[in-house]
């Protein structure tokens, strides 16, 4: 099945807002099985989106419409529909019954313009929006089933949900079980992991994809009617190729995985290597007080930190070197410390912040659970210690 996704607005194109919905409808159809073949942005001339509905309903099974549903004068899509599919647009008496008691709800009289929004195209279904005045609608155009919903994100999202999603299975996914196992990764090239995987013939009922949004790397494994026993085969098969690079499955939310392994104890951060990237992305893994600074970890200050209420103390080092960076834990409980250096080349340079907190956060995971450390493709890493005991 061949699915597009159109967004429509000037506001989108010329990029005065970000297209949130379009990215959120991705990883909603992705929960499917489902992995779009394009995404268009079309501006609001009518001409324009004319064009390309024709054009790309002839080409793809599943036309996904979002925007341009509203009563002023540069909201074309409805029209645009109606003038593709080659039909008139009619009065869908009940959209404007509805609409005349929304605005009479609210003590308003319903301007004249508002009835525009209750002309759909002659044939089209009409899509409920409890939230707002613009109705969606369905309608075939050539080859495609087209679905057309407005922009706003809190009226289009709900419409997904309780209006499309259900046809998307019952009309086209009808007795197919799909599910997608994420697995998400950092430190190997897109290309080179798609390579090593490509190597592992997996069974043809698994579709392999990939996001990349350095630092991290996503693997996607969409399985539709695997058999017994097929998804544990294949991640047996991919354990290895990704074991050094694996950082969690399902959904990525370290700092939830860190709260979780502290429990009720408390951490104190040093870090005078990210500028409070780290900081920021333990902020609600019960962090209880963070020191960043420019310079190197003073005697004074480490007394400070480890003189408190944290049962573990972490540290984040720029080495004198200024190419590597030295991590360190200690669990002042127990007299157990984990040391290591790393000098890491990063790919994209203004995210090696980023990178290195996503280490360093790791790291502290794999102390805490006895997960396996990241190794990183292209990292040196000297292991000084790991969990030995110390004295204080």
């Amino acid at each position: 099945m061949q699915v597009e996704i159109i967004s429509t607005g000037d506001e989108v194109i010329t990029g005065f807002i970000t297209d949130t919905n379009v990215a959120w409808l991705c990883q909603e159809l992705l929960s499917l099985g489902i992995q779009p073949h394009l995404r268009h942005t079309v501006g609001d001339n009518l001409e324009d989106i004319v064009s390309l509905l024709k054009e790309r309903s002839e080409h793809c099974d599943v036309l996904l419409v979002n925007g341009g549903t509203g009563p002023t004068s540069d909201d074309n899509t409805t029209e645009a529909a109606a003038l593709a599919a080659g039909v008139p647009q009619v009065l869908n008496q009940t959209w404007l019954t509805r609409l005349e008691a929304w605005h009479k709800e609210r003590g308003r009289t319903m301007p004249q313009t508002n009835v525009k929004q209750a002309m759909l195209p002659e044939g089209a279904q009409m899509l409920d929006n409890p939230r707002g005045t613009a109705c969606g609608f369905m309608l075939k155009i050539n080859r495609a089933t087209c679905f057309f919903t407005p922009g706003v994100p809190s009226e289009f999202r709900p419409m997904y949900l309780n209006e499309i999603r259900p046809r998307l299975v019952k009309d086209f996914l009808d007795g197919v079980h799909t599910q997608v196992k994420r697995l998400f990764l950092f430190g190997i090239s897109e290309s080179l992991l798609g390579q090593k995987i490509e190597a592992l013939q997996l069974p043809a009922s698994i579709v392999v994809g990939y996001r990349a949004a350095y630092p991290l790397l996503e693997l996607k494994l969409i399985e539709n009617d695997l058999k017994d026993g097929e998804e544990a085969t294949a991640l047996e098969r991919i354990q290895p190729v990704i074991a050094p690079y694996l950082i969690c499955e399902d959904t990525f939310d370290l700092p939830s995985l860190i709260r979780n392994a502290l429990g009720e104890e408390r951490l104190a951060l040093f870090d005078n290597v990210t500028a409070g990237t780290l900081a920021y992305q333990l902020a609600s893994a019960n962090l209880s007080c963070a020191y960043l600074s420019s310079e190197g970890l003073k005697g004074s200050v480490r007394d400070t930190l480890l003189a408190g209420s944290e049962r573990y103390f972490l540290a984040l080092l720029q080495d004198v070197d200024g190419k590597s960076f030295h991590l360190e834990l200690k669990d002042t409980k127990e007299k157990r410390v984990w040391n290591r250096i790393y000098n890491l080349e990063v790919t994209l340079k203004d995210r090696k912040k980023a990178a290195i907190a996503l280490i360093a956060a790791d790291f502290l995971l794999s102390a805490l659970t006895g997960k396996s450390a990241l190794t990183p493709d292209n990292c040196e890493i000297t292991v000084l210690s790991a969990g030995e005991n110390y004295v204080a």
